[in-house]
């Protein structure tokens, strides 16, 4: 494969510095990359091989007409739902996320959430805040061990398979849901069988308000669910008369920011967080390197890393 002459990065994100940006920067251009960062309007993409976006990028049909030579979009997140990927295959475009830079905050946050709350830390910190001593609550709490406990987890990507080893290094049991694997069982039956089910899966139309009315019914009362895949995964408002679970950590939000936030951190025992889980001190080099190492796989005709295949 010819190295390819010209790179596009468009937009970055508020975690982003100039210093990361750099970083992306000279690693293409030690592989003869022609590299141009464009974060407040549309950039030209007449003669660019490769697209690096955010998630606040949209690429579609309309796009990819005006990037003939495009052959390989990045996108610095790891969902993917901004892309159509139908159209880009069409296009003979390649299509690769970044899951790895967030892969282990997202997972300590997710497992953080599911402790906290199965300790029941948000009643505990209340009861001090107003000058309880809460010990004698501690029976009335439903204080839980996840030594013991089933965890379920819906999407066995990237991410999903850290979490599982995370949880079963804590001492629980763990199953999982995935469309695209044969080793896992039914959505149905991983919400009837979890004490908590947590979300690690892409948007796509098999996920979009996965967590309903019916699917909320389904699970075991005094459950956990957390939710730092996608937004759109859980119906907010199915969500808040699902008075049975023992707790709810949500990350993302359908829209964001949500209009109901304050409402949402009324629910029982829950933990609301602003987009936060993926989110480290450095975040942004961390994209930088995989997005470089992409890259690179792909001048080199190499397998590349996290391909989104449809």
């Amino acid at each position: 494969m010819n190295i390819p002459a010209r790179a596009v990065r468009w937009g970055r994100s508020e975690y982003e510095t100039s210093e990361d940006i750099d970083l992306e920067s000279r690693g293409l251009s030690m592989m003869g990359v022609e590299y141009t960062c464009v974060s407040d309007k549309k950039p030209s993409l007449e003669g660019v091989q490769i697209l690096i976006i955010t998630s606040k990028v949209i690429v579609d049909q309309e796009l990819l007409l005006t990037a003939p030579e495009l052959r390989l979009v990045i996108t610095t997140t790891s969902g993917f739902d901004h892309i159509d990927l139908v159209a880009a295959k069409r296009h003979g475009v390649a299509v690769c996320r970044s899951p790895l830079a967030r892969r282990d905050a997202v997972v300590e946050a997710s497992v953080a959430m599911a402790l906290g709350l199965f300790r029941s830390h948000g009643a505990l910190h209340g009861l001090s805040s107003q000058g309880v001593w809460g010990r004698g609550s501690l029976p009335s709490q439903n204080i839980r061990l996840i030594r013991g406990s089933t965890v379920g987890i819906v999407g066995m990507g990237v991410i999903g398979k850290s979490a599982r080893d995370t949880w079963r290094a804590l001492g629980a049991t763990v199953i999982w849901s995935d469309p695209a694997l044969d080793d896992g069982v039914s959505i149905d039956k991983l919400l009837k069988s979890s004490d908590i089910v947590t979300l690690h899966c892409s948007l796509t139309a098999s996920s979009r308000r996965l967590i309903d009315n019916s699917s909320l019914a389904l699970m075991r009362r005094g459950a956990i669910l957390i939710n730092t895949a996608r937004g759109a995964c859980v119906d907010l408002e199915a969500l808040a008369h699902a008075d049975h679970l023992g707790g709810v950590g949500l990350d993302v939000f359908p829209t964001e920011p949500p209009h109901q936030l304050a409402e949402l951190s009324m629910i029982k025992n829950s933990v609301i967080t602003p987009h936060s889980a993926g989110f480290h001190t450095g975040l942004g080099a961390s994209v930088a390197a995989e997005v470089v190492e992409t890259v690179r796989c792909w001048i080199s005709n190499i397998p590349l890393p996290n391909p989104v295949l449809i």
